[in-house]
C-alpha cells in the first residue's frame, strides 16, 4: 500500500504517476495540519477527509510542476486519480518505456521515497528540447519597459566615486625614504596638459583642473575613446 497520485499534463499526451511513500505522505499532512511532521503509517484504512486533504495537498504543488516544466512546454497538470493500492493501477504495458526519478525525502525525522514515473508517450513531442545544444543555448530574456525605467531610475542616483590624476612620478627606494617635509615630486604631467577623470577607478573623461566656488574643481572636456573596463 502507498500514496499514488496519477494526474495528465494537457496538452501533452498520456499520464504521470507520483508514489509517496506513507510516511512522507501522513508527516506531510501532518505539518500542514499545524504538528511537528509526526508519521503515522496507516494507508491502508485511509478516511475520507484524510483522502481529500492529501489529494488537496499534491493538487497545490502543480505550480510548482507548471513552473519547473515551463522551459520544455506549457502545461496545465490535473490530478485525475489517487489511489493506495497499486493493484488497482494500470497506467501504460509493461514493455512501455518510462523515465523513473527517485526522490529520497526527509520532513523532520521522518524520511521515504518520492517516486515519478513519466512514460515515453509525455516525453516524446519535447524530446528534442531536452538535448544538451537545446539548454546550452542562452535565451536573453527581454525587460519589460516598466522594469526598464525603475533600473535607469536607480541608476541615477547610485553614488560614484569621482578621481582625477595630476601626474605619476618614478623615484628610487632611496628617494623615497629621504623624503621630507617641503620636498617637491616633478610629475611627468605638463600643466597644460589634459586630465584623467576616473569613474570608479576606471579612465572615462578628459578635462582640466580649476575652481568652482572657491573650490578646486575638474571641467570635463570630452569622453576618452577606446577605453575598456581595464583602462586599456
Amino acid at each position: 500500500m502507498t500514496i499514488l497520485n496519477v494526474y495528465e499534463v494537457l496538452p501533452l499526451e498520456g499520464r504521470i504517476l507520483m508514489e509517496v511513500n506513507p510516511n512522507i505522505a501522513y508527516a506531510m499532512m501532518d505539518r500542514l495540519l499545524g504538528g511537528r511532521g509526526t508519521s503515522v503509517n496507516k494507508v491502508d484504512n485511509l478516511t475520507e477527509i484524510e483522502t481529500k486533504i492529501m489529494s488537496n495537498m499534491f493538487e497545490r504543488a502543480f505550480d510548482n510542476l507548471r513552473e519547473a516544466w515551463s522551459t520544455l512546454a506549457d502545461i496545465d497538470p490535473m490530478l485525475t486519480e489517487f489511489e493506495v493500492n497499486p493493484q488497482f493501477l494500470q497506467m501504460v504495458s509493461p514493455n512501455e518505456t518510462v523515465v523513473v526519478i527517485s526522490l529520497n525525502t526527509i520532513i523532520g525525522e521522518t524520511s521515504g521515497m518520492i517516486n515519478i514515473c513519466i512514460p515515453h508517450i509525455v516525453l516524446e513531442p519535447i524530446i528534442p528540447k531536452l538535448s544538451v545544444h537545446y539548454w546550452m543555448q542562452a535565451e536573453k530574456k527581454e525587460r519589460e519597459p516598466h522594469e526598464m525605467a525603475l533600473l535607469e531610475k536607480k541608476i541615477q542616483t547610485a553614488d560614484v566615486q569621482v578621481s582625477v590624476e595630476l601626474g605619476t612620478s618614478d623615484i628610487t627606494i632611496q628617494d623615497f625614504l629621504m623624503l621630507d617635509v617641503g620636498d617637491v615630486i616633478e610629475l611627468n604631467q605638463s600643466i597644460s596638459d589634459t586630465l584623467n577623470i576616473n569613474i570608479g577607478g576606471i579612465p572615462k573623461f578628459v578635462g582640466q583642473p580649476g575652481k568652482s566656488s572657491k573650490k578646486m574643481a575638474i571641467q570635463v572636456l570630452g569622453t576618452l575613446k577606446g577605453e575598456n573596463e581595464d583602462g586599456e
